[in-house]
Formats: structure tokens, sequence, C-alpha cells
């Protein structure tokens, strides 16, 4: 069996195969939020009578991964984060337990003792934390934990017409990695801390995205912004109003920075040894990658930052949200044919 977890700031994604040739592959994805209710007979029942799943926690009643969203309209405020700004929250109680959760229920029991889970971490500058954290929770479900950035597993994923050569570009909710890899080896690697959240969280404040509780107390309402920027009808390049001007802008000011980031990778020493001259393809991923322009926008970029000449192409991968974890279960694989050779051998 190979397995493997993807825990993103926006949706932990997993995935596996069981042995044997032809095997279908499971997919899971769950939000990272929760929504809290007061726990009280009308919430109960309410959800009880949706056959809503929730926990009971100091005179509270949680709600969390995708049945969050179908029931905001009680709490009247935004779900809360499990990741805090990509982070492990460290003094929130209620986010770690259902971490646990989320991974116990989403990935499948171990067939051997020595079953390994491939995952990626989130959190940009906090991935020693996230690291430690997320790694105990795997090895608590009896899999060997195996990391891996998300940047090397979508040149795995989307890699083959390159022979696996190229850069990555993977734009997440807190942040995008960027890297430079040679036949699946990767050469260098930079996290630029600053995702899709920054941007969904400047428009809301704009344009006043806003809900209110029960209260009277007012929140930005993030949800709305993510529903208008993926409806389809927004091209980033050719914005009619003024909302869709400043989301140009905002990505461009996203995109400066990981031109920048391509910029200083692709002059390091090992990169121009392993390189020459080659010119270069840049794989994007992400969810914030599927907006109408991305690639555009960025090639300009790229033209700005003089870097256009190393690159021959840009290119959005296919099914960019799960490229991540695709790659999880391509390096399993291959893990597992080396091992089978070996054992041959």
């Amino acid at each position: 069996m190979i397995t493997a977890i993807d825990f993103g700031s926006y949706a932990i994604r997993s995935a596996w195969r069981t042995d044997g040739v032809g095997a279908p592959i499971r997919l899971c994805t769950e939000r990272s939020q929760y929504c809290v209710l007061p726990d009280q007979d009308v919430f109960r029942e309410s959800l009880e009578s949706r056959s809503i799943p929730y926990a009971a926690c100091d005179q509270t009643l949680v709600v969390f991964g995708n049945r969050a969203d179908s029931v905001r309209w009680l709490s009247r405020q935004p779900c809360a984060p499990l990741f805090d700004e990509g982070r492990i929250p460290t003094q929130d109680a209620p986010a770690r337990q259902i971490l646990n959760v989320l991974t116990r229920a989403m990935l499948p029991r171990p067939t051997s003792p020595d079953a390994k889970c491939y995952y990626t971490i989130p959190g940009g500058r906090s991935k020693a934390q996230n690291t430690e954290f997320l790694s105990r929770l795997i090895r608590m479900q009896g899999y060997v934990p195996c990391s891996l950035t998300s940047a090397e597993t979508v040149m795995l994923a989307a890699g083959v017409d390159t022979a696996f050569t190229g850069v990555t570009v993977v734009m997440g909710a807190e942040c995008c990695e960027v890297s430079v890899c040679r036949h699946g080896n990767l050469l260098s690697l930079e996290t630029v801390d600053v995702g899709a959240n920054w941007m969904d969280t400047e428009l809301a404040k704009q344009f006043r995205f806003r809900m209110w509780d029960s209260e009277g107390e007012c929140y930005l309402d993030l949800d709305a912004v993510r529903e208008w920027k993926h409806s389809g009808r927004l091209h980033l390049r050719s914005g009619v109003g003024e909302r869709e001007k400043l989301l140009g802008r905002l990505y461009g000011t996203v995109l400066d920075r990981v031109c920048r980031a391509i910029r200083q990778l692709l002059s390091l020493p090992l990169v121009k040894r392993s390189l020459g001259s080659e010119r270069l393809t840049i794989l994007c991923a992400g969810g914030p990658t599927q907006v109408k322009g991305f690639a555009g926008m960025l090639t300009e970029r790229l033209v700005d930052h003089e870097i256009a000449g190393d690159i021959v192409a840009v290119r959005i991968v296919d099914n960019p949200d799960s490229a991540v974890v695709r790659g999880l279960l391509i390096q399993g694989e291959l893990e597992r044919q080396m091992s089978r050779g070996t054992r041959a051998a």
C-alpha cells in the first residue's frame, strides 16, 4: 500500500493505492477549518436533523472539515483555520485535536509495520515546528513518515514532458514554494511567505466583504471573496472593474516576489553547473493558479525581471489542486520499485 497526505492550509488531501496491478487510487479532501457553536439544544437539534457529525467540548459544539461550511449560517462567524497562518496552533487545543482526528480518518489502516506515508508540510518558515507535530500524528496511525516539499512533488506529478527538469511554482494559501529540479532531483528551493490568504484579506478589507454574528460583531468574509475569485468570470489581465483591477495588482505583487525567487535560484552555482544554458519550463500548481490569466501574468513578470530568456514556457498543470498529493504517490511508487529491484538483485 502506498499512502500520501498533503497538509494544506486551505485543505488537507490524502490518497492511497492498495497493492496489486491496476489497483484504484482513493482520494479524500477535507477543508482545514472548524466551526464552533454553543452547546445548546437548538444547535444540537439542527445538526442532528441534518445528519451533521459534531464533537462536544467545553460547552461548545465543534464541526470541522468540509461540514464546517454548511453550518456557518448557524454561528454567523467565519470558520476558524486549523493552521494559524500556516503554523500548528500551539494555544488552540481543539485545532490540534481535530488535526489528529482528520489524520486518523483520512488514512487507511497500514498493512505492514514498516508502511510509509509520504506527506507535505505547510507553513513556510514555520515548517520545523509543523514537521514535529505532523510526523507524530502519522506515526500514531502506524506509518513511517516521509516528508517532501510541495514543489518537488509537483515536478513528479506533471514533469514527464520535460524529463522532470524545470522550475515549479506552487501557490498556496499562506506561502508559495519555488524550486528548480533536474531529472526529478531537487537542486534548489525557496519559500515566498505570502499566498492567497493575503490577497483575499486585502480584497475583503478594500471592498467590504463582511459578515456579522448575532452580537453584531463584524468579520471579514474571506469565503465570499474566494467564491467571487473562482467564479470563472474573472481574468487577471483584463479586469473591467476596480475589484478585478485590485485582484490583478495583488497577484502581480505576489508574482513579483516569485520571480525574484526564480531569478535567485537560477543564479546559484549548483543550478548553473547542472543545467547550463538550457531553457526551462515553469510548472504552476495550487488553487490560486486556476484564475484565468495567471500564466500570462507570470510571463509578463518574467520579462520585467529579465529572466524570460531562461524560460521556454509557463504551464498550469492538470488538476492543480491535487498535483501535490499525486506527486507524493508517485514518489512512493518509485521508492517501492527501487526497493523491489534491490531485493531482486
